[in-house]
């Protein structure tokens, strides 16, 4: 095939771009994940360590994967290759990859939403409604367990294939919108998604600030205990939130740079995706929390609640505690769209990230995405099956953004730091704070002591057996099984990696 030559595929606007960029970010980091670590960190002091996480890791990393979109116009396969030789085409690779696996198990999550939406349409909460407290709390138990949760051995084993259905369903609509182009379907699907993400929030802000108790919630959200700084739990969350929620590391923002104008302000738009998605996570904290205050009979009970984890607070305790308020059906369509909204415009990013990297080495658009949503399709079914499939490619994948945020610090570290900021960040930006981008020096020292907490973390999981890794099922977060899961991308990506080098020729010039 012949090379891609001037006019690539590129969007319409800044307003597209940042939309775009920002749809990726703000997903279910945002609203299913973030309200719970804010609710087991203690609040206020959980919120102000994202927010430093967001400054020194997040934001200089989103800078370096633009650098490296709008430089080589290659995704990160092809720009590692073009920007540091044909020998560093795997490592490249390897942070794409991450983001696939992640997107693999991630359009689970979408699915869970979807059926949820479901459910609340064909008079759910109403059911629930009319029962007892205690009844309804058993029943969306129960609905929950059956739905997405694999049996254990003594209750005898069944997968969860109605979660593979949804998940299926999901997994076909985001690679729809991306099988039609940027402009057509990128773009188009997160200019409508992501304003109506900010404004369903808002909107559940005040009407659940109208219910009697919900002050007590906003208090517990921004309540500050200075003594919980202290606490290295909460900045190992906290950097781990920051790049789950805000997508730094994901590759993500590398590959919307390459479809960007060649003047697009890079500095500027990496702190206002930042801040834009936490300031989203922080709405969905608003709603959440003070909603959980304020349909549980007490205090405790509400921290009971909040402490149920993630699935317990999003997908059973919250659409029961909604059966139980007036207007709560309205309410918990609302969320559950404001949720959906936030996951499908994530879900069709991480499509996009590896259409592009197959784009790149010569497929159409259109190979490229049935490819990319079938491999989705194939392995996250045995994520949608088994929940503990899906908990254990979380960890894995999840913490292995820390690595490819080391990947992104060495490719700038080659390049030049101070090269990067006066010949392609400087030039363009309307802001020049370089001591923000200049905060990737420091990246492999935050690497080791993160990366080294969560692993000594997992090791005392398991003491004796931290090395184990098969099943993954049974040794679902050891270190072992990370380090082999990795390693084995990294073998099979390094075997590859001449063969990807040769093929990868067709970059996105932009006019």
């Amino acid at each position: 095939m012949s090379e891609i030559k001037q006019g690539g595929e590129q969007f319409a606007s800044r307003w597209g771009l940042l939309c775009t960029v920002l749809g990726m970010a703000v997903g279910t980091g945002n609203i299913w994940r973030f309200p719970r670590e804010v609710a087991s960190m203690g609040g206020g002091a959980f919120i102000i360590a994202t927010f430093i996480a967001v400054l020194i890791w997040a934001v200089p990393l989103i800078i370096a994967e633009s650098v490296f979109g709008k430089k080589a116009r290659m995704a990160n396969a092809g720009a590692f290759k073009v920007l540091l030789g044909d020998n560093m085409t795997w490592l490249g690779a390897f942070a794409g990859m991450v983001c696939v696996m992640i997107g693999s198990y991630y359009g689970v999550v979408l699915g869970w939403v979807m059926r949820y939406l479901y459910l609340i349409a064909t008079g759910f909460l109403s059911q629930l409604g009319s029962l007892s407290v205690e009844a309804g709390a058993e029943l969306t138990a129960r609905t929950w367990a059956d739905f997405a949760m694999t049996a254990t051995r003594a209750e005898g084993a069944h997968l969860s294939w109605g979660a593979v259905f949804w998940f299926w369903a999901a997994g076909i609509i985001a690679g729809l919108i991306i099988w039609r182009g940027v402009q057509g379907g990128l773009e188009k699907a997160n200019k409508i998604m992501i304003p109506a993400v900010f404004i369903l929030l808002i909107i559940l802000i005040f009407r659940v600030a109208m219910l009697p108790g919900a002050v007590d919630g906003f208090r517990y959200v921004f309540n500050i205990n200075w003594a919980d700084f202290g606490n290295p739990n909460i900045w190992l969350r906290a950097f781990t939130q920051a790049a789950w929620s805000t997508g730094a590391g994901w590759g993500m923002f590398h590959v919307f740079f390459v479809y960007s104008a060649k003047n697009e302000d890079i500095q500027l738009n990496a702190f206002t995706v930042a801040f834009g998605d936490t300031s989203a996570a922080l709405l969905a904290a608003c709603v959440v929390i003070p909603a959980v205050y304020a349909l549980t009979p007490s205090i405790e009970a509400a921290r009971e609640v909040m402490g149920s984890g993630a699935n317990g607070l999003t997908f059973v305790n919250l659409t029961n505690l909604f059966a139980r308020t007036t207007g709560g059906t309205i309410l918990g369509l609302f969320f559950f769209l404001a949720l959906f909204s936030a996951a499908l415009s994530s879900l069709i990013a991480m499509v996009e990230l590896g259409c592009r990297n197959l784009m790149d080495m010569g497929l159409s658009r259109a190979k490229a995405t049935f490819v990319t949503t079938l491999f989705f399709l194939v392995v996250g079914s045995f994520s949608a099956a088994n929940n503990n499939v899906f908990e254990n490619q979380d960890m894995v994948w999840g913490v292995g953004l820390l690595i490819v945020g080391l990947i992104y610090w060495y490719g700038s570290w080659k390049l030049g730091i101070d090269k990067l900021w006066d010949e392609d960040i400087a030039p363009c930006s309307d802001i020049n704070v370089k001591w923000m981008w200049s905060c990737i020096r420091l990246f492999p020292v935050l690497f080791i002591v993160i990366f080294g907490w969560w692993v000594w973390q997992a090791a005392t999981w398991y003491p004796g057996e931290w090395f184990k890794f098969w099943p993954i099922t049974t040794y679902v977060y050891t270190p072992g099984v990370m380090i082999v899961q990795w390693a084995i991308m990294f073998v099979i990506l390094i075997g590859l990696n001449n063969a990807m080098a040769k093929r990868l020729v067709h970059a996105n010039k932009i006019d």
